[in-house]
């Protein structure tokens, strides 16, 4: 899965706390995995403290694809891979993974850009465009995206 999700995030330990009724990881914990332990993913977009430069990006879609149990005591580890983009807007998966590199479940975004000062979508600017593009080739130089993707951009 390595190549097939190239960027890594940091790695979790699936605890009671994250358990439910169930004895498995709760799906609210799907969802937090990618924005918790992202290992920077977004801050290699556009740099730290984004928001103090009066943009943000907020999540437009979002589809998670549960794919395996995740138990107590499993260490789970996000990865990340640019999928799309465009000058609003772009479209990423992030593959929770365990151990075995099996993949656990697939959390696909679609994010706009927003200028914080009218809270409206805005263009990204030229520079963190040209990054989001490189790391889209980067990614897609990795080999095929072998999961249907279920959100779309133009």
């Amino acid at each position: 899965m390595k190549d097939i999700f190239p960027t890594e995030g940091a790695s979790v330990i699936v605890s009671d706390d994250m358990c439910d009724m169930n004895g498995h990881m709760n799906v609210r914990f799907y969802q937090t995995i990618p924005m918790d332990y992202d290992g920077n993913f977004y801050n290699s977009l556009v740099g730290e403290n984004y928001i103090a430069k009066g943009f943000s990006f907020f999540t437009a879609e979002q589809n998670i694809r549960y794919l395996k149990e995740c138990l107590k005591g499993e260490k789970l580890t996000p990865r990340f891979r640019m999928l799309n983009v465009n000058k609003k807007l772009y479209h990423y998966v992030c593959a929770i993974c365990k151990e075995s590199d099996e993949v656990a479940a697939l959390v696909e975004t679609v994010e706009i850009h927003i200028d914080m000062s009218i809270r409206k979508s805005a263009e990204i600017s030229d520079e963190i465009f040209e990054t989001m593009v490189k790391m889209q080739k980067e990614h897609e130089s990795s080999g095929d995206y072998p999961f249907e993707t279920k959100l779309k951009i133009k």
